[in-house]
Order: C-alpha cells, then sequence, then structure tokens
C-alpha cells in the first residue's frame, strides 16, 4: 500500500466514512447506523470543519476542527480546537495523524487562525512530540447522600428556562471566565450549539440568601450523579465557589441523586470537597 496520503477538506461522502471508520471507540451502544446519524446530527459536530486523509480514495485519517475564540489575557484570538483524531487500525504506526494534524494546522494558519488546542483521549505524550502541551485537565464527585463536610449551604439553586436569562448568563460567563488568563470566549454562535447541544439539561440560577443572582449552574443528570456541565459566578472568590457546591449538593440529594462532580479546577475549595483525578477523555493541550 502507498504512504501517499492525500489530505483534504472530507467531502459528504467522506464524512460519513469518517465517522463509520470511529465506530468501534465512540459508539456509545448504539447500531452502527444510529451512531453515524448521531454524529451527523450532533450540534457539535455539524459546527466543525472535517478534515480526513485518504490511501487510494479510502479514508484512513480524520480529524474535526471546531471554530473557537480565545481570549488570552484580554487578547482575543481566532482558533479551532482538534478533536476527533482517528486512524484505522490496519495502517497505524505510519505517521498519518500526525501528518494530517500538521496539515491542517497550516491550512488553518494561511486562514488567519491564530492558535489551536486538541483534545485527547490517548497518552498525552504522543501530542506533545507534535508541540501541544499538557494543560491542566481535571474531573472530581463527591456523595452528597450525607451532605458536603462542613457548614451548611446559605445559597440555593433554582432552576430556570434559559430563554428569560441568556443575556445575563452570557455576561456572567464573559465576566468570571474571561478574568482568567486563557479562556473561551464564547460567541452568539457557540452559545447557540452549546443550547443545543444540552437543551435536555438544566441551568440553575445561585441565588444568595436575599434572592439576588450569585451565577449560574448547568447540570446533567446521569443514572444518581449530577454532572455540572458549566457555570459562571458573580465573583471569583473562594467563598461564593464553596457555596455554588453546597447549594449543587443540597438540590441534588433533594432530588434523589447520590453524587455530584465533573470536570473541576484545581483548587483549594474543590479539592476540599472532592476527589480530583487527571481527567482520562478530552485531554485538553495546546
Amino acid at each position: 500500500m502507498t504512504d501517499e496520503l492525500a489530505i483534504h477538506p472530507a467531502s459528504p461522502d467522506e464524512l460519513v466514512a469518517a465517522h463509520r471508520n470511529v465506530f468501534d471507540i465512540w459508539s456509545k451502544g448504539r447500531s452502527l447506523e444510529d451512531h453515524i446519524q448521531h454524529r451527523l446530527k450532533s450540534p457539535t459536530h455539524r459546527r466543525a470543519e472535517w478534515f480526513v486523509g485518504c490511501l487510494d480514495h479510502r479514508v484512513v485519517t480524520s480529524l474535526a476542527a471546531h471554530p473557537v475564540q480565545f481570549l488570552v489575557r484580554g487578547e482575543l484570538l481566532s482558533g479551532i480546537a482538534i478533536g476527533s483524531v482517528y486512524t484505522t487500525q490496519e495502517v497505524r504506526g505510519r505517521g498519518f495523524a500526525p501528518r494530517l494534524i500538521d496539515w491542517v494546522e497550516k491550512h488553518k494558519r494561511q486562514q488567519g487562525t491564530d492558535m489551536s488546542v486538541l483534545y485527547s483521549d490517548v497518552d498525552p505524550d504522543y501530542y506533545a512530540r507534535l508541540g501541544y502541551v499538557l494543560c491542566p485537565s481535571w474531573e472530581g464527585y463527591s456523595s452528597v447522600k450525607g451532605g458536603l463536610a462542613g457548614d451548611a449551604a446559605t445559597h440555593r439553586l433554582v432552576p430556570f428556562a434559559i430563554e428569560e436569562r441568556l443575556p445575563l448568563v452570557k455576561q456572567t460567563y464573559a465576566a468570571y471566565h474571561g478574568a482568567m488568563p486563557l479562556s473561551v470566549a464564547r460567541n452568539g454562535e457557540y452559545w447557540r450549539m452549546m443550547l443545543e447541544k444540552f437543551s435536555a439539561d438544566t441551568f440553575y440560577a445561585l441565588e444568595a440568601p436575599d434572592g439576588s443572582w450569585a451565577g449560574y449552574v448547568l447540570v446533567g443528570p446521569q443514572d444518581e450523579t449530577w454532572r455540572i456541565i458549566d457555570y459562571a459566578l458573580a465573583d471569583r472568590s473562594e467563598a461564593l465557589a464553596d457555596q455554588m457546591y453546597r447549594a449543587l449538593a443540597a438540590a441534588a440529594r433533594t432530588a434523589g441523586a447520590g453524587c455530584i462532580g465533573g470536570w473541576l479546577p484545581d483548587n483549594r475549595v474543590t479539592r476540599s470537597l472532592f476527589t480530583l483525578i487527571p481527567r482520562q477523555a478530552e485531554i485538553t493541550m495546546i
């Protein structure tokens, strides 16, 4: 078999082939046809630009380049988030994925893209050889059956319809995450994708004792776990973060859940309430 890999944006048929190729690891229990249709209809995958590498007109490697804007120390930069990198088993070890990534990075740079991140489900050392640097990526969970250790919550969570408070949610997100050295700057298109993707999940307002707005949390129940999908608070104090977790635990326990958690930051408050471990999926690299 030739090593002359033909790399280019995926055609509609090649996109179907790329989704078919990843069935063995990302099907999540669906049938092959359901798996393909799910990925074709996914808000996240539809928004991405897909690239493939072909041997003899057959897709053997592929990836998605998701458009992202980054805020880096106050400067807005255009970027991509590379994900769903996959090479078919019979041609692995021939360097096709690195060649595809390199081609896509150069192609997007020529179009004015400033930076890229990569989401990995494999050993980060693989992508470190390509120049990507590992970012701290943590997840953690805590039982709520007996309540979180420490004082009871003074704040509470109240569900709301996102359509009623979307401007406030956007403002809170931008102020909270924009204060960090590096964050994702969510434009209108990004918010539309996210709200469609998580349409079955619930937004909760974090209310202070006087009923005022203190932030929001997006929660996705999974079995007996309340998974934290997204949040932003009115300030970055440890005290308010502590109240968010305690209010979440109280609401989850009332709803009959046994556990809360998700992808979490590594800080003093989080470590005092959760057992943090390095993330095993969608490990972030820059």
